[in-house]
């Protein structure tokens, strides 16, 4: 190979130009000229999968965004595998199965949005129902009123009619059988009878005071007595 040192310029009008001033300006050629493009191969094709985007939505709990991630890569996995061996005839199939997760995915929001809308219905129903109830209950006091005893109620309860007293109620039972039971009277007891309980009430009471006497004694035992001034012996003259 040989080499070629300070060699005359092919071109007899580039040869009293500068080597740095002939670079620029092959540079500035180079940039006005358009690029070829290279041909992509197959396998940089881009694919028609979108590629998903995992971010938890408001009010998304934790299992279901879980569930969304696995739904979602096993339909990208899908896609993937019969994207590689892509048949004509195959498209439409694939086409309906995109049309019906898309589908899906749309039926499952607007689930989502209706119960959502009826959340936030519910929650105005109740916050207009407490107002009308504070307003209803509510006693509008003029400047300078003086209570001087507490409000009566002028209207019965809606369920109850007027109160009752105590032992004026009647049972359950009292209605079942007071209509078939007639009023009981004791039997009439015969002289031995009243005698024998007479002296068995006797006895009792007797036994009961003699107990209570009895008690009485043993709380309070009597003192011994003490004979004569001194206790010593005299002797015998």
């Amino acid at each position: 190979m040989k080499i070629k040192i300070n060699s005359v310029a092919n071109d007899p009008h580039m040869e009293k130009i500068p080597f740095k001033l002939r670079e620029i300006m092959r540079s500035r050629m180079e940039m006005n000229q358009p690029k070829k493009k290279k041909r992509k191969s197959d396998s940089e094709f881009q694919t028609n999968i979108p590629i998903p985007k995992f971010r938890r939505r408001k009010k998304e709990s934790v299992r279901a965004y879980l569930n969304r991630m696995d739904q979602e890569t096993k339909n990208v996995m899908f896609l993937t595998k019969i994207q590689a061996n892509r048949k004509p005839e195959a498209e439409p199939e694939n086409k309906f199965l995109n049309e019906s997760i898309e589908t899906k995915k749309s039926q499952k929001k607007k689930a989502f949005d209706r119960r959502r809308l009826e959340k936030i219905l519910r929650k105005k129903e109740d916050k207009r129902k407490t107002l009308l109830e504070n307003e209803i209950f509510q006693d509008k006091v003029k400047f300078g009123e003086v209570a001087m005893e507490p409000p009566v109620l002028s209207s019965k309860p809606r369920k109850g009619g007027s109160p009752t007293k105590a032992g004026e109620k009647q049972l359950l039972l009292k209605k079942l059988i007071g209509g078939r039971s007639s009023p009981v009277h004791p039997p009439a007891m015969s002289m031995a009878r009243k005698r024998i309980i007479e002296e068995e009430r006797e006895r009792v009471v007797k036994a009961y005071r003699d107990l209570k006497k009895q008690n009485i004694n043993q709380r309070n035992p009597p003192k011994p007595r003490h004979g004569g001034a001194s206790g010593s012996k005299t002797k015998p003259s």
